[in-house]
């Protein structure tokens, strides 16, 4: 869903006291994800803009990936999530608190978390961060509300974008495969995974695009998602990517 709609949808479970205690945003981090994030915080906060920008609200706290593997250690997760919100809101109102790429929790991190979502205190606000939902831990995305944005980074672009486009289509598992390949093999080793997740990520742009056309029902658009993430996880375990994205298609609702 677009930024204005997904914030309208949480604006009002807000109003009408029926917000979720965990909503898991889908997104580019430095885009769609950043935003949304901003403008519930100032809907929660109207009277200290200034603290929310500078990120230093002591009813706010944020967590992000940390050192050269960029990954949430437990340690962090209990120091700037668990235990800050587990304390009564210095303003008497809501407490919020932000894990910025949700997806780089270790498991013993993501495991003290989930505690912290299953028994939230009263006015308690959970925001995860992602663009990659499918290394989440299932309990934690169960637990959560899930809201796609639109992507906009990190797809391919150009001749490759359009290309993928019409194989997509065209429901072509062998092109698609066969592009897969052009493109890893136009890649040295290092970015040969980028490739991969570059042309992932293209795919589920397209699955996004048929959710916002509502030209499917919203359920069946969700399992749209789903089955590009489980496509993704079957080619980073190196199957043939003829028969997984030949499976992948067939899955997929178009119309």
């Amino acid at each position: 869903m677009e930024i204005d709609e997904a914030f309208s949808l949480i604006s009002r479970a807000i109003d009408a006291g029926r917000a979720a205690h965990g909503y898991l945003v889908v997104g580019d981090l430095k885009g769609g994800c950043d935003v949304l994030t901003d403008r519930i915080l100032r809907k929660l906060f109207p009277e200290e803009v200034a603290q929310v920008e500078a990120k230093s609200h002591p009813d706010i706290a944020w967590l992000e990936p940390e050192g050269a593997k960029r990954i949430i250690k437990v340690e962090s997760m209990r120091e700037r999530i668990v235990e800050p919100m587990s304390l009564a809101a210095f303003s008497g109102g809501w407490k919020v608190g932000v894990i910025v790429g949700a997806d780089r929790m270790e498991a013993p991190s993501a495991n003290a978390f989930l505690k912290s979502l299953e028994e939230p205190t009263p006015k308690t606000l959970y925001l995860m961060l992602t663009d990659q939902p499918d290394a989440i831990l299932p309990t934690i995305v169960s637990r959560s509300q899930r809201i796609d944005l639109p992507l906009s980074e990190g797809l391919l672009e150009g001749e490759d974008y359009n290309a993928v486009s019409e194989l997509f289509a065209a429901k072509d598992a062998a092109g698609l495969a066969a592009k897969l390949a052009e493109l890893k093999d136009g890649a040295d080793d290092a970015d040969a995974q980028l490739a991969r997740k570059r042309f992932f990520k293209t795919l589920m742009s397209f699955v996004r695009q048929l959710m916002l056309s509502e030209k499917i029902p919203r359920h069946q658009a969700f399992r749209n998602v789903e089955a590009v993430e489980d496509a993704y996880r079957q080619s980073e375990r190196s199957m043939n990517d003829e028969a997984v994205l030949s499976f992948l298609l067939d899955r997929i609702r178009f119309s």
